[in-house]
Formats: C-alpha cells, sequence, structure tokens
C-alpha cells in the first residue's frame, strides 16, 4: 500500500533523464521537470489527504496530534528525473506517532490491526481504520494523472528537440 504508481511508461520517464544529462544546463531542465510533475501529482496528493481526513473519528481527544492529521502530513508527491529509476509516485511516509509507525498502511488496511486495550495490557481489540482512503481515490484519478504526466514528458521532450 505504501504507494501507487503512476507511469506513462518506463521507457518514456528514462529517455527524458538520459536528454536531461546530455543538455547544458541539466540540472536546471531536471527541476523544472520535477516541478512540472510535482504539480500534475497534486491533485492525487489532496485526493488521497482529503479522503484520509473525511475518515471518521472516535471523538477522543487525548492532547495528542491526531492520527489523521498526521499521516495526512505525510502524504507526499515524490519525483524522480535521472537514473533507470526514473519515475513518478505518491506514497504515504511511514509516522512515529506514539510507537505507530506503519498507520497509513494499517488504516488503509480491510483488515485493520490489532492492538491492547489503553490501560489493559491483557485485552486486545481489532480495530478498522479507512479501508481504501489511499488506493481508492488514486484509482479513481490514476487515467488522469497518468495523461498529465505523459503530456508534462511529452512537451520537456519538444523543448528540448528545440533547442537540439
Amino acid at each position: 500500500m505504501d504507494h501507487v504508481v503512476v507511469e506513462p511508461d518506463n521507457r518514456s520517464f528514462s529517455r527524458v533523464a538520459r536528454a536531461l544529462e546530455d543538455e547544458a544546463g541539466g540540472e536546471e531542465w531536471r527541476a523544472e521537470l520535477a516541478a512540472e510533475l510535482h504539480a500534475v501529482l497534486e491533485p492525487g496528493v489532496a485526493a488521497v489527504r482529503g479522503a484520509l481526513m473525511g475518515m471518521a473519528t472516535g471523538g477522543l481527544d487525548d492532547g495528542h496530534e491526531p492520527l489523521r492529521a498526521a499521516v495526512a502530513a505525510g502524504v507526499e508527491s515524490q519525483v524522480r528525473v535521472d537514473g533507470r529509476r526514473a519515475g513518478v509516485r505518491i506514497r504515504a511516509r511511514k509516522t512515529n506517532l506514539r510507537g505507530f509507525a506503519n498507520a497509513p498502511k494499517r488504516l488503509n488496511a480491510r483488515r485493520g490491526w490489532r492492538h491492547p486495550v489503553f490501560g489493559d495490557t491483557e485485552t486486545w481489540v481489532t480495530q478498522i481504520g479507512a479501508p481504501g482512503w489511499f488506493d481508492d481515490p488514486l484509482r479513481r484519478l490514476h487515467a488522469r494523472l497518468r495523461s498529465a504526466a505523459a503530456r508534462a514528458l511529452d512537451n520537456r521532450a519538444r523543448r528540448i528537440a528545440r533547442r537540439g
């Protein structure tokens, strides 16, 4: 569950990455392309965060950072435009929230997670988060994100071709 990959195709990313390396000032081009791709992925990041923040809560306010807010803060887009692993993805980083590092994964899991009841380590319960909070919005947006990423790569490739 850690991430959903949106890739027009790996060869396109690799071709553009190689062209960027061959260009003078490739670092500037790489930074511009990375910024464009982050912007393309922003609707996906916003949709995932919105789905998470729409999750029902138990109403408990124990003075700690809310779980939803901590997990939402860890949702990010990642862009890699160099090397063999060029590509983009949206991922939810692990949190270090009161020892619950796998919160993003467990909140998305259909089967939930088990933990001891607070104050009674003998009694364990199964808790269900919001299954699909990460996967479902990205599944709905996949085609749109993929085509937007492909357009950004095509635009960049045309700019490189015009320069060269």
